[in-house]
């Protein structure tokens, strides 16, 4: 509705005064609100803006970059040499740190080319107990989050973080992990004192000859006064080979012929269906492939010949669906291939069906 209404207003001006090459032009192009506290309500400021054409024109709309910034201005043709002013208001709140947000001008002969901004610093407010650490995990024990994506896991290179569990009972209570792989480590104090907060650090090392590549997940129960928590830790990462420092600088060596597979409608009662991908070595040197992932169910993938590509060789990938093992609807899965090529270790394509009766 209000799409139709700007180019109503279009329409009727462009009548009314013929094709308009009005301009405007604002005192100021920028406001710098400094610093704000996120709970401080919100803060405002006005620009002012000046018609420097011969004919009126009108402002048709403003938009912004983000929900937190809205725009206040009048509709009402601005004659020549005349001024108007436009509000600018932004909303702190849940917007901690710095902020940099623009606003589009649009004119009835279309967008100015220079967005007004806004700019400051949203000085964070107190959270809750509850904000701060959502997540009960049973025993008075509260965690910020119970979930951890390493991304790239490189065979032979450690990598750390930590998850950052609060005690809201009124009492100590002892901690424990049940760690069943031999790649994680858990490091944390036996016990955790009532209202204190505290930091359980884990690492994730694979062994320099790992067998293990492509999607890794873990899942590890804390154990809170003997008892499993309502929900384990799970930690996620991709196992790739080692890589040296300047792996980001050289150039990727495998290529394919296409990054989307689509069969389109397909009906449930076919039996299969087949696509081929190519894989190509652009590289100077042999590549390995070193695993393929797809979904199990209704989904398989074959790599043609051995997971060894010489220099400038090829290999094709057969996707195969079988349309009675999914479910109807459109269905999209990841089909990822993990190589040694250290510029581009993980080469993800989506394969996609909409699957009919």
């Amino acid at each position: 509705m209000k799409r139709f209404y700007n180019i109503v207003v279009i329409a009727l001006f462009t009548l009314i005064y013929g094709v308009c090459e009005a301009q405007i032009i604002f005192l100021e192009n920028s406001h710098d609100f400094g610093e704000i506290v996120e709970d401080g309500g919100k803060v405002e400021h006005i620009f002012t803006f000046r018609n420097i054409s011969p004919k009126p024109t009108v402002v048709v709309s403003a938009y912004t970059s983000c929900g937190c910034t809205k725009v206040e201005f009048s509709r009402k043709p601005v004659m020549p040499d005349s001024t108007a002013t436009m509000k600018v208001v932004f909303n702190p709140m849940n917007y901690p740190g710095s902020f940099a947000r623009k606003i589009t001008i649009v004119t009835a002969d279309g967008a100015l080319k220079e967005p007004l901004l806004i700019t400051g610093k949203v000085l964070p407010r107190k959270k809750t107990i509850e904000e701060e650490f959502p997540i009960v995990l049973g025993e008075g024990v509260r965690v910020a989050t119970n979930a951890h994506s390493f991304g790239y896991l490189e065979h032979g290179k450690m990598k750390q973080s930590t998850f950052e569990i609060y005690n809201g009972a009124k009492k100590s209570v002892a901690l424990a992990v049940e760690n069943p792989y031999s790649e994680l480590e858990f490091y944390l104090p036996e016990q955790i004192e009532s209202g204190e907060k505290m930091a359980i650090n884990f690492t994730c090392l694979l062994p320099e000859n790992s067998a293990k590549y492509g999607s890794l997940a873990y899942e590890v129960s804390l154990l809170v006064d003997g008892k499993k928590a309502l929900y384990p830790f799970i930690i996620n990462g991709l196992a790739i080979d080692s890589r040296d420092e300047n792996a980001n600088n050289r150039s990727q060596m495998v290529a394919l012929s296409e990054n989307f597979i689509k069969f389109g409608a397909v009906k449930c009662d076919v039996a299969k269906l087949v696509r081929e991908i190519e894989l190509r070595n652009e590289g100077n040197r042999a590549i390995e492939i070193r695993k393929i992932e797809l979904a199990d169910k209704g989904f398989s993938v074959d790599l043609e010949g051995d997971s060894t590509i010489e220099a400038g060789g090829k290999r094709k990938i057969k996707v195969e669906i079988y349309p009675s093992q999914l479910p109807f609807g459109a269905v999209v899965e990841k089909l990822r291939i993990v190589s040694n090529d250290p510029k581009s270790p993980v080469l993800t394509i989506r394969v996609s069906a909409i699957v009919e009766r």
